[in-house]
């Protein structure tokens, strides 16, 4: 199972898809779903903020703890 920052894609039968930023702990999940949804065509029917991107991004030392 991963755990570090990922993205998954579900493609349903009918042809829609589900675009989840997943342990991304500040907006820049925004950045990572808005490139993979412009190249699967760029139209949103529902965007859906999770809590975690009200979160600040982690700096400096924080970040080489998290990565342990």
């Amino acid at each position: 199972m991963r755990t570090g920052k990922h993205v998954k894609i579900t493609v349903a039968s009918d042809g829609t898809c589900t675009v989840d930023a997943i342990n991304f702990t500040d907006q820049s999940c925004q950045t990572a779903t808005a490139e993979i949804t412009a190249a699967l065509g760029g139209q949103i029917d529902h965007q859906h903020d999770k809590p975690e991107a009200r979160l600040r991004a982690q700096t400096g030392q924080q970040d080489r703890e998290a990565s342990r």
